[in-house]
C-alpha cells in the first residue's frame, strides 16, 4: 500500500497553515490519488491549536471516505493494464543541467522538470494511457508488460541501464527518445557519442546549439505516419535547443536553423535547407525507434505550440503500432487510468477541463459530455456489469469481440467505470 498525503491546508507560495484549501482543489487531489492507485490520506496542520477555526475541510473528507468506503473492493487494483511506459530519471533531475550554450541558467534546474512535464502534458491531449518507470526498475521483466518506452531527455543512463533497454529492444520493444538522452553516464559524466547511439543508429556531430527564444524549424522532406494533421506546409515549428546530429539516409525531417524574429526585415533563415536530421526513425524486427535531437517536450511545455504536442502523440503512436488497451473519445482535458482489480477492471477518468488547470486552485468544476469508451477484455472472461461510481448507477454496454464498448454520459471531476467481469 502506498498512500499520498494530501494537504487539507493552504499551500503554495503563500501558505496559511490554518485555513482550508478550496474544497474543489482539495477534491481533484484526491480523486488522483485513488485514480493513480494510491491511497489518500488527508492531512491537517494545528488540530489543536488553530485548525478548529476552519473546519471545512471536515465535510469533504467525511463524504469522500463515506463514498469510497462503499466500493473499496473497486480500488483493490492487481496491476495497470498500460502499454506504454515513460521512464523516469532520477539522476538527471538530480544532477543534469543544461548546457550553457543552450542559452540556459546552468545554475537552474528548471529545464529538465519542464522536459517531463511537456511529455506528460502531450500525452494528455494525445489521451494516452501509460505508466511512469523509474530508471532502476527497468529489468526485463518489468519492461516485458510494455511495447514501447518514452525518454523524455533522460541524459544520465549507465551503462547497465543502457544494456537493460538495448535487450528490450532486441526483445521487441520500441522506443522513443530526444535531445541528450543517454549522453551522460550515472556519474553525470559526459560520453563521447550516445550510450544508445547503436540503438536509434545516431551519431553526434556537434556540441548543444541553443537558440533560446528563437527556435529552429522542421522541414519536410517526405510523407510519413507521423505527420498526419501536417497540411499545407512544407516546415512547422522545431525546438528551442538541439543536439546536432549526423545526416541519415531518407530523412522524414530535417533541421533548418532557427533565426531573429526581430528586426522583421531579417526574419528570415540564411540557411533554409540542410540535412541535419530533426529526428531519426527506424524499424529493427518488431521494434521501432524514434529519436529527436531537440528538446520537443519541454520547447511544447513552455510555448504551448500545438503542433509539437500533435507531432510527439503521432510518433508514440506510430511506435506502439497503434495498441492501445482503452480509448476513450469525447471533448475535454482528461487522464485515464486503467487498472485490473479484484472484481475485474476499473477505468478512472480526471476532467482537467478547467480554467485553473495549470496556475491556481480549482473554484469550480466544468463537466464535460459524454465519453466513449472501448476497453479490451482477456478472452474468456465475461463481462456481467459496467456501473459508473461516481454517478452511482449502472450504464448499457456492448460485448465486442475484442471486449466491451460504453458511453460515460458525463463526468464532473472524476468518475470510474467499473466493468464486473
Amino acid at each position: 500500500m502506498a498512500t499520498n498525503i494530501t494537504g487539507t491546508w493552504s499551500t503554495g507560495p503563500v501558505r496559511w497553515r490554518n485555513t482550508a484549501k478550496s474544497p474543489q482543489e482539495s477534491m481533484i487531489w484526491t480523486s488522483q490519488t485513488s485514480a493513480a492507485g494510491l491511497v489518500p490520506y488527508f492531512h491537517v496542520i494545528g488540530a489543536e491549536t488553530g485548525i478548529g477555526e476552519d473546519r471545512r475541510w471536515q465535510t469533504l473528507v467525511r463524504n469522500y471516505f463515506d463514498w469510497s468506503m462503499k466500493y473499496d473492493r473497486h480500488f483493490a487494483n492487481k496491476r495497470t493494464i498500460a502499454k506504454l511506459g515513460v521512464v523516469m530519471g532520477q539522476r538527471t533531475h538530480m544532477f543534469y543541467k543544461y548546457p550553457p550554450a543552450a542559452g540556459m541558467n546552468s545554475a537552474l534546474n528548471e529545464p529538465t522538470q519542464q522536459a517531463l512535464n511537456g511529455m506528460y502534458y502531450a500525452l494528455l491531449e494525445g489521451r494516452l494511457l501509460f505508466d511512469f518507470v523509474h530508471e532502476d526498475r527497468m529489468d526485463a521483466e518489468r519492461l516485458s508488460k510494455y511495447s514501447a518506452l518514452v525518454l523524455p531527455n533522460v541524459a544520465l543512463l549507465s551503462d547497465a541501464q543502457c544494456e537493460q533497454l538495448r535487450a528490450y529492444v532486441k526483445g521487441g520493444g520500441s522506443l522513443l527518445a530526444t535531445f541528450e538522452t543517454s549522453m551522460y553516464d550515472e556519474r553525470n559524466d559526459r560520453r563521447e557519442n550516445f550510450g544508445l547511439a547503436d540503438v536509434f543508429r545516431i551519431h553526434k556531430s556537434g556540441d548543444v546549439i541553443g537558440t533560446t527564444g528563437n527556435g529552429y524549424y522542421s522541414r519536410i522532406e517526405r510523407k510519413h505516419e507521423i505527420l498526419e494533421g501536417f497540411a499545407d506546409t512544407n516546415w512547422f515549428m522545431g525546438a528551442e535547443h538541439r543536439l546536432p546530429i549526423a545526416p541519415v539516409a531518407n530523412p522524414v525531417l530535417t533541421v533548418v536553423p532557427g533565426f531573429v524574429a526581430y528586426p522583421p526585415e531579417l526574419a528570415y533563415p540564411p540557411e533554409s535547407h540542410t540535412n541535419e536530421p530533426a529526428i531519426v526513425l527506424s524499424e529493427q524486427g518488431k521494434s521501432r525507434l524514434a529519436y529527436f535531437s531537440g528538446d520537443i517536450e519541454r520547447t511544447f511545455w513552455t510555448s504551448g505550440q500545438p503542433d509539437l504536442s500533435r507531432l510527439i502523440n503521432n510518433t508514440i503512436r506510430w511506435i506502439l503500432r497503434s495498441e492501445q488497451p482503452v480509448s476513450v473519445e469525447g471533448k475535454g482535458l482528461i487522464e485515464t487510468f486503467a487498472w485490473e482489480t479484484e472484481p475485474g477492471f476499473a477505468l478512472h477518468i480526471l476532467n482537467y477541463t478547467n480554467p485553473n488547470t495549470h496556475r491556481g486552485w480549482y473554484r469550480e468544476f466544468y463537466p464535460i459530455g459524454a465519453q466513449r469508451v472501448r476497453f479490451d477484455i482477456p478472452s474468456g472472461r465475461k463481462v456481467s456489469r459496467v456501473q459508473l461510481l461516481r454517478a452511482e448507477k449502472d450504464i448499457p454496454f456492448k460485448r465486442t469481440a475484442a471486449g466491451v464498448e460504453f458511453t460515460i454520459p458525463s463526468v464532473t471531476e472524476y468518475e470510474i467505470a467499473a466493468i464486473e467481469t
